[in-house]
C-alpha cells in the first residue's frame, strides 16, 4: 500500500506525526512486451514499410519502441524509424507497454517482419 500523510492542524509539517491516506492500489506493472523481429524486406525499413508500421502502432494506445543495435526510437514515428537504417537481415527488438500492449505486440511484430509493405496493409484494418 502506498500512504500520504496529511498535515497537523496547525499545517506545520511535523514529520512522522501525519494520518496515513489510502491513495489506492500500486501502479501496475509498467514491464514492456518484447519481440525480436529481422527485417525481410528485401530493400529494408525504408521509407513506406516504416510509414505502413508508424500508422499501424497509432493505432495503439501503447507506447512502441524500436531498437536496432544501441539505437531506441518511437515507433510511431516515421522519421525516428527511418533514422535506424534497418537494412535487410537487420534485429529488431519490439518493445510495447501500456494497457493494449498484449493486442498491439503480434501485430506489430507481423508488420516489422512483413517481405513488404503492401503485405502490412490488412494489418491497418
Amino acid at each position: 500500500m502506498m500512504f500520504a500523510t496529511e498535515r497537523t492542524a496547525s499545517n506545520t509539517p511535523n514529520e512522522g506525526t501525519g494520518t496515513p491516506v489510502e491513495n489506492g492500489p500500486p501502479p501496475a506493472d509498467k514491464t514492456p512486451l518484447r519481440a525480436t523481429v529481422v527485417v525481410r524486406n528485401p530493400q529494408g525499413l525504408h521509407m513506406r514499410p516504416a510509414m505502413m508500421f508508424a500508422r499501424i502502432a497509432t493505432k495503439f494506445r501503447s507506447n512502441v519502441t524500436v531498437r536496432a543495435q544501441d539505437r531506441a526510437v518511437n515507433g510511431k514515428s516515421l522519421i525516428n524509424l527511418m533514422t535506424l537504417a534497418a537494412l535487410p537481415g537487420t534485429e529488431l527488438v519490439l518493445e510495447v507497454s501500456g494497457e493494449d500492449a498484449a493486442a498491439a505486440l503480434p501485430v506489430l511484430t507481423k508488420a516489422l517482419a512483413a517481405p513488404s509493405a503492401d503485405d502490412m496493409g490488412p494489418l491497418l484494418k
